[in-house]
């Protein structure tokens, strides 16, 4: 798994690409958390180019949006493939964040 970063405004873009298995879950825990703890408030996560998520990968996510919540931060998943969205329907998770069909529309939400 790769991962590329940007800023547009006050939202953080992290886009991730590949499958993002035990050692992607890792490098992307390890990530999230130095975004977080450098105090960003929105994060916009892309998922247009993710194949794959297992366990530890949701749990990344559960992070994520339990930290923001904590903080008054927003988050947001944006191009997220059939199978990922039924990964996370079937784990009851779409209710801890907003799920987008493309990065403009999430990027729009997250800017208000």
């Amino acid at each position: 798994m790769t991962l590329n970063e940007e800023k547009n405004g006050e939202v953080y873009i992290l886009s991730l690409k590949g499958e993002i298995d035990r050692e992607g879950a890792r490098t992307f825990q390890d990530r999230v958390t130095q975004i977080l703890d450098s105090g960003e408030q929105r994060l916009l996560i892309d998922f247009s180019e993710v194949t794959y998520i297992n366990s530890p990968g949701l749990s990344v996510l559960i992070l994520v949006a339990k930290r923001l919540e904590k903080s008054g931060g927003r988050f947001a998943l944006a191009g997220v493939n059939d199978s990922i969205q039924k990964v996370l329907r079937i784990s009851g998770l779409t209710s801890l964040f907003s799920i987008f069909p493309a990065r403009s529309e999430a990027l729009a939400a997250l800017s208000k």
